[in-house]
C-alpha cells in the first residue's frame, strides 16, 4: 500500500538557475547529482522547501513515455511503498497506464526500485520502494 508522499518532481530547464531562486525562497539544497539512466546520466538536485522535498530534473526518465514530451514545471508525485512489484500490479490492474516498469536507480539518493504511471484522470505519479536510503 501507498504510505506517504515522499517528493513531488519538477522538470526545470536551468538547474543553477532554479536552485538560486528556491534558495532566496528560503529552500535548502540537500542534494545535486547525477542519475544513471540508460547509459547516459540525469542531472538532478533534491531540495527541502518547509516540509516538503522537491526533486529537480532538465528531464524526467519517463520523457519518452510522453506523447510530445513533458513540459516544464510539475511533473509527478512520488509516493513510498514497502513493495514496488505489488504496488505495480495492484496499480496496473486498476487502469492506470504504464510509463515506466519496475526498475532499480541508484544514486546520491540511495537506492530505490521505481515505476511510474499516468492515472485514467492523468496524473503522472511514481511508486517508490527503498532498498538503501542516501537522503532523510
Amino acid at each position: 500500500m501507498i504510505k506517504h508522499l515522499w517528493n513531488i518532481g519538477l522538470k526545470i530547464l536551468d538547474l543553477d538557475a532554479e536552485l538560486a531562486f528556491l534558495e532566496q525562497l528560503g529552500a535548502t539544497i540537500v542534494l545535486r547529482d547525477t542519475l544513471p539512466a540508460d547509459g547516459d546520466a540525469l542531472e538532478y538536485a533534491i531540495v527541502r522547501l518547509a516540509d516538503v522535498r522537491l526533486l529537480l530534473f532538465p528531464s524526467v526518465i519517463f520523457e519518452n513515455q510522453v506523447a510530445g514530451g513533458v513540459a516544464p514545471g510539475l511533473t509527478h508525485a512520488v509516493f513510498e511503498v514497502d513493495d514496488v512489484e505489488a504496488e505495480f500490479a495492484r496499480i496496473k490492474g486498476l487502469g492506470a497506464e504504464v510509463l515506466l516498469e519496475p526498475t532499480f536507480a541508484k544514486a546520491g539518493f540511495g537506492s530505490r526500485r521505481i515505476a511510474f504511471f499516468r492515472s485514467p484522470g492523468g496524473m503522472i505519479f511514481e511508486v517508490m520502494q527503498v532498498l538503501e536510503r542516501g537522503v532523510e
